[in-house]
């Protein structure tokens, strides 16, 4: 099992009302935050250019932690690293270790075969263009926040009224 990766943490405070009053369940809150959160992000992994499978394995391997003040996003799958960070430029050295020809799809639609062998390495090919940090863990951080905002407002609210209620009786 590959390591969790942290991808990213939404902290709640900020988001809370200044004064929260004492009976307010704030459990309730943070699960509801953290199912938005976890629908935002799985809507902007959909919205992606990944393969339908990728799309399904990432999504899976997302999760997310309920710590005290924060919301943490749990990604267990390897390949979230490079794409949150993104990844840098440089030469592949390990399809060396291929033991059968890499398959290439040109931009043509064809399928190709290729080895990587010493001499293509020296002569500079096998190079990876690189990739920019992926941005969609923080529009969905964005996005929830916004919602979270609104939507503790309300809760609070609903639970006060419940709890005024039970103290009538």
């Amino acid at each position: 099992m590959p390591t969790p990766f942290l991808a990213s943490r939404v902290y709640l405070k900020p988001l809370l009302p200044k004064k929260v009053a004492t009976g307010t369940d704030m459990e309730a809150i943070l699960r509801k935050a953290k199912t938005d959160l976890i629908r935002r992000l799985r809507g902007k992994l959909k919205q992606t250019v990944f393969s339908d499978r990728a799309k399904k394995a990432l999504s899976q391997a997302l999760s997310i932690e309920i710590k005290p003040s924060s919301l943490q996003v749990i990604a267990k799958h390897p390949a979230f690293v490079p794409l949150v960070l993104g990844q840098r430029s440089g030469q592949m050295k390990w399809l060396m270790n291929a033991r059968q020809p890499i398959p290439i799809i040109t931009e043509e639609g064809k399928l190709i075969f290729r080895s990587a062998t010493a001499k293509s390495m020296r002569d500079g090919k096998w190079m990876h263009p690189g990739r920019p940090p992926s941005t969609f863990v923080e529009k969905a951080k964005e996005e929830s926040r916004t919602f979270l905002k609104e939507k503790f407002k309300e809760e609070i609210k609903k639970q006060m009224k419940r709890s005024r209620k039970r103290k009538r009786r």
